[in-house]
């Protein structure tokens, strides 16, 4: 049995010294997903608290982790993109996400009600699969630029303008659609 394993088995058997050895080993690689997921968005608090709040979520929810599915690391890195893109959202005022989106697709977007349309295209968005709704989110929601983008997520600048080009078509005949 690997150490990982022994380390998820003492974690649902809510033994503290295994969340200890967890939380040693892992919060510079948590660490790292927050911060290449949100450093540039969120304060250093924040990305504290999106560490430790990773750790807690391993704590409280050990009995639904797969030891044979999926690594620790993998598991510990989904959680910290998840909990780090929530702050985003949440700093992230809403003003500039509707001229963003008023922006891309102009008349079926200023046509339906603002708060009803902002989840309406978050959820379009998410429906894009990934990573293509990463993308998406990145860019049009985080602000970030395509040569960024492009290096954390470790493809080329002209896969992204490419998958964004493509994203807004879908987006936009959707939208012409239920105007």
């Amino acid at each position: 049995m690997t150490e990982d394993k022994k380390l998820i088995l003492g974690i649902k058997e809510k033994k503290r010294g295994a969340l200890e050895t967890v939380i040693e080993r892992y919060t510079p690689y948590v660490s790292t997903v927050v911060y290449n997921t949100a450093g540039l968005h969120i304060t250093r608090e924040d990305i504290e608290e999106a560490v430790l709040d990773t750790f807690l979520s391993l704590w409280r929810n050990a009995d639904t982790f797969d030891c044979k599915k999926g690594s620790l690391r993998t598991y510990l890195g989904a959680i910290a993109r998840n909990l780090a893109t929530d702050k985003m959202r949440r700093i992230k005022s809403s003003e500039e996400l509707d001229e963003n989106m008023t922006a891309i697709y102009g008349e079926p977007y200023e046509k339906l009600e603002m708060d009803e349309e902002r989840e309406m295209m978050i959820r379009l968005i998410g429906e894009l699969g990934e990573p293509d709704s990463e993308i998406f989110m990145r860019y049009y929601y985080y602000d970030e630029k395509i040569s960024y983008i492009s290096k954390i997520m470790g493809i080329k600048n002209s896969t992204v303008k490419t998958k964004l080009a493509r994203g807004r078509k879908r987006l936009k005949n959707i939208l012409e659609g239920r105007a």
